[in-house]
């Protein structure tokens, strides 16, 4: 892939938001075509996206906006009426914008060829009650005398506050350019080129029309631009000649305004004076104070500076670590307040980070409901669908693998989860169908659900196929309840229905979406009901990697269990052990917990049962169960990394920290264990 410029790549983001800004705002036009507050929106992300791309010189994609924005303007104003033959139009025109967007940010450059498209818009445009007459007779009123203001009058007040007043009184003078553009159809283009070029030879203080207005386009080909020049250049000839000799200009007429901008700043002064006299912290004049308060409360930070910062994060908690153990070896008590003190800076820092790295699930569901109502429409079927509590944030490496699942998860609910409208009014049920996507915080866990009001999950259905599909015994089967067969669906190739569709699954089922979520160290819970719809919630950490951790032996080996995960530590001998079917089980208010062996679980050698072994107890809410060990050696905040390849997902163990000397150890994931 070509690295593309810092100015591109910021285009590129921008563009992407407006157009998931412009499909969403397009979905609330097509629900309520007299919604005024949605036109406008559409209508003014479409001008942007329009201006955007003929500033960069993306010329074909500016011709496509620029389209769109026709055919918008036309319903704006009540010529065109909103069908779904001209909202398909604008969505595929949309989604060429997207496409387009997607080569830039690869190569630098586009590919796609949207004249096809833009022809329909036209014809869609020209069709309709002579709309296209009436639009060219807008643009050509647009393009009159009196259509924009040039800025030829306005006045020079505020220039001096972006100057040097001193070097005005020596070599420095400011010169007004008004300049006439050459006639090439793309001014807003032309004009940025001349503004770079005066950039690069003088100091270029302000362009009326602003810059925002050049490269929306909003100008008629004229603009005046303010430079300073000093020493040989500081002349108006010189500076005449400059813009003369730009071959996007027509024609240059240069001012010199540095008297003027003196005498500007004497009335100030002594129209201040009284101010002044009453107040000597105000001395700076106001239009000063103005720009001086101003502050930057966000600013965009390269990922990678960010990955690079949170490695560091990572190295300084290990670190931290094998200190502490070196401190303790040696008994080095004078040393432990300085440890402690290490251990402070460096936990505000990681939170620091953490935030930093937050990122809200919009990011990654924002182009759902464009998904949704392209699918329905396909199949015939009439959707509701709703987003709730997506300004949640999480840490940007669970959202990008959190994506695909969540987008798998809503095509199943469109494809196998509502039913035709048909069959829903035969049900009693509406003829829409509802789908809900919903965020909530729980403290350091996120929940996103997925609910629909469909037919629901088919228990028996799902008994029979992992009974054909030798998943279980037709007598295992038949010992589970209804959300134990739920999991069921979590199973490598495990699929209830007859054939795969291009809309969901594609032949990848459950199981990946499974295995994802657990990747992160995420949860999944079913829920479900004959012909009232399916719930599926994913509960996810907000973010990942650095985590608490017990430390337990088994035999002579070291392993790992998240304190978030633990209820209680209690002793072999104190816990009340039965055994039931010749398995041994926990009985703790009175609930029964079965009882893991981690040496018979992990087949550690020498890791024989001992009356001294501890007990741990796994939380109800993440498995009902307890975990027999030799020993419990204390807790501790460590970097888990997760494996990769062939031991991705391996059960039983999440990834592995280091520790001490180098020492590696496993951390266990007691869901899957």
């Amino acid at each position: 892939m070509v690295r593309v410029s810092d100015a591109t790549s910021t285009f590129v983001q921008e563009s992407q938001e407006d157009i998931q800004k412009l499909n969403n705002a397009l979905l609330d036009l097509e629900d309520d075509p007299e919604s005024s507050d949605a036109i406008e929106t559409v209508f003014r992300v479409a001008h942007n996206l329009k201006g955007n791309f003929g500033v960069m010189g993306y010329t074909t994609a500016s011709n496509l906006a620029h389209a769109i924005e026709d055919l918008l303007d036309c319903i704006r104003d009540d010529e065109l009426a909103v069908t779904a033959e001209r909202m398909d139009l604008i969505f595929n025109g949309v989604d060429h914008l997207a496409q387009m967007v997607e080569e830039i940010s690869d190569s630098g450059e586009t590919s796609t060829d949207p004249e096809e498209t833009i022809d329909a818009i036209r014809a869609s445009i020209e069709g309709g009650e002579s709309a296209s007459a009436e639009t060219a007779a807008a643009g050509d009123e647009a393009t009159g005398d009196d259509a924009v203001d040039t800025g030829r009058d306005i006045p020079i007040e505020g220039l001096a506050d972006d100057i040097d007043l001193e070097a005005l009184e020596s070599d420095t003078a400011v010169y007004r350019a008004a300049l006439e553009l050459d006639d090439s159809g793309s001014p807003q283009v032309d004009a940025m080129f001349v503004i770079d070029a005066a950039g690069d030879e003088y100091e270029l203080l302000r362009t009326v029309p602003t810059n925002e207005t050049i490269e929306a386009g909003e100008f008629d080909a004229v603009f005046d631009a303010y430079v300073t020049a000093t020493g040989d250049d500081a002349d108006s000839d010189t500076v005449e000649a400059f813009f003369d000799d730009n071959r996007y200009v027509e024609g240059a007429s240069v001012t010199d305004v540095t008297n003027d901008i003196l005498d500007e700043v004497t009335a100030d002064a002594d129209d201040s004076d009284d101010a002044d006299a009453e107040s000597d912290d105000s001395a700076g004049g106001s239009s000063s104070v103005t720009h001086s308060s101003k502050e930057v409360e966000s600013i965009r930070v390269d990922v990678e500076q960010v990955d690079q910062l949170y490695n560091q994060v990572e190295e300084m908690v290990t670190s931290r670590i094998k200190l502490r153990k070196i401190i303790e070896d040696n008994e080095l008590v004078e040393a432990e307040d300085e440890l402690e003190e290490h251990g402070k800076i460096t936990a505000s820092l990681q939170d620091t980070v953490l935030e930093i790295r937050l990122v809200p699930l919009k990011k990654i569901v924002g182009n759902f409901p464009r998904v949704v109502r392209d699918i329905s429409r396909d199949q015939g079927k009439e959707i509701d669908f709703q987003m709730e509590g997506v300004d949640i944030e999480m840490d940007r490496s669970i959202l990008n693998e959190l994506g695909d699942p969540l987008m798998h998860l809503i095509r199943n609910a469109v494809d196998h989860g509502i039913e035709p409208p048909e069959e829903r009014e035969e049900k009693g049920k509406p003829r829409e169908g509802s789908i809900k996507l919903i965020g909530e915080r729980e403290r350091d866990r996120v929940s996103v659900t997925v609910k629909d009001d469909g037919g629901g999950l088919d228990v028996e259905k799902i008994r029979s196929k992992a009974i054909e599909k030798g998943v279980m015994s037709e007598e295992e089967v038949q010992l589970l309840d209804d959300s134990e067969v739920y999991d069921l669906i979590f199973h490598p190739g495990f699929s209830t229905t007859d054939e795969v569709t291009e809309v969901s699954g594609r032949g990848v089922g459950m199981d990946v979406v499974n295995q994802v979520v657990r990747g992160v160290d995420g949860s999944i819970n079913v829920e479900s009901e004959p012909d009232e719809g399916t719930e599926i919630t994913l509960m996810l950490p907000v973010s990942v990697a650095i985590v608490r951790v017990l430390f337990v032996t088994v035999g002579d080996e070291t392993y790992g269990v998240p304190i978030k995960n633990i209820d209680e530590i209690s002793e072999f001998e104190d816990v009340d052990i039965e055994s039931v079917e010749g398995r041994q089980t926990v009985t703790h208010d009175g609930n029964v917990y079965p009882l893991l062996s981690l040496g018979n679980r992990l087949d550690v050698p020498d890791s024989e049962p001992d009356e001294d072994d501890m007990v741990v107890r796994i939380k109800d809410s993440v498995r009902q169960v307890c975990l027999r060990c030799s020993d419990v050696m204390g807790q501790e905040e460590v970097v888990i990394k997760p494996f990769e390849g062939v031991l991705s997902g391996a059960p039983g163990i999440s990834g592995a920290s280091v520790l001490g000397e180098g020492e590696v150890v496993m951390i266990l994931d007691v869901d899957t264990l």
